[in-house]
């Protein structure tokens, strides 16, 4: 079944779904100027949405979605370029927390929109873990430390480069630099067999980094667990992601103190 449908008494024959579309799956030109879309679309179509998106006459049906269950888009509610340049400039990593836990709405409605970030050929595969257990969040963070020994022995130019020595003498003290007391800690994840698997959820993370702000929330990107994951078997099994999933971006998140 063809993913493209156009309603011909809408449709103004612009052109415009066809110089969108990324694959080029819709036929048109000054010569035949009613678009169609081409036999193999059911095939390469990735579900996108530019046709939909971009047809002033709201001429497009993309597999059973119409136009009029899209939400319009308010161009008065769209931030100036000094405001996004005032964002972007304010923006710091958050380390110091309120001891305060992120309810479960707040956190929904940040990965609601977090789920808007584009993903390469439209995967959509970023998967989120959330953890707010303060127990399995020291849990994790120890892990970390414990990758830290191993590196100091057997990796001494990465313990060097990256100071670990501080950060495990700093966690015998009683300090944790690793979660920081942070009431949660967000990871994202998915399938290695996707396109720009890493690049995806690294997009995805920085979304969340921008949009917690706006929630009252601080974040900081948590690379040293990062390091850990890429290969401490330990720490691997703590996450206990899915089969065939890899973690590709690590945030504290929490209300700044």
């Amino acid at each position: 079944m063809q993913p493209v449908m156009i309603d011909r008494e809408r449709c103004r024959e612009d052109g415009m779904c066809a110089a969108v579309c990324p694959r080029k799956l819709i036929t048109w030109s000054p010569a035949r100027p009613q678009p169609e879309p081409i036999p193999q679309a059911p095939e390469l179509c990735i579900r996108c949405g530019h046709c939909l998106a971009v047809c002033p006459t709201a001429a497009i049906t993309l597999e059973g979605v119409a136009p009029e269950e899209c939400q319009p888009l308010d161009s008065s509610r769209l931030p100036s370029y000094d405001s996004l340049d005032h964002l972007f400039k304010a923006r710091r990593s958050i380390r110091p927390y309120q001891a305060k836990p992120v309810d479960r709405p707040v956190l929904e409605k940040l990965l609601d929109t977090c789920r808007y970030a584009p993903t390469g050929s439209n995967s959509r595969s970023v998967h989120w873990a959330v953890v707010t257990s303060p127990e399995k969040i020291h849990e994790l963070s120890s892990l970390v430390v414990d990758w830290m020994r191993q590196a100091l022995s057997e990796q001494p130019e990465l313990a060097q480069r990256m100071r670990l020595d501080v950060v495990v003498t700093a966690w015998d003290s009683g300090q944790d630099r690793i979660s920081r007391g942070a009431p949660c800690l967000v990871l994202t994840h998915s399938p290695v067999a996707v396109s720009m698997p890493r690049e995806n959820c690294i997009i995805a993370l920085t979304y969340l980094d921008l949009a917690a702000s706006a929630l009252g929330l601080g974040a900081c990107w948590l690379g040293y667990l990062m390091h850990a994951a890429a290969d401490y078997p330990p720490l691997v099994q703590a996450l206990n992601l899915p089969q065939g999933h890899e973690a590709y971006g690590a945030m504290l998140l929490g209300y700044p103190s």
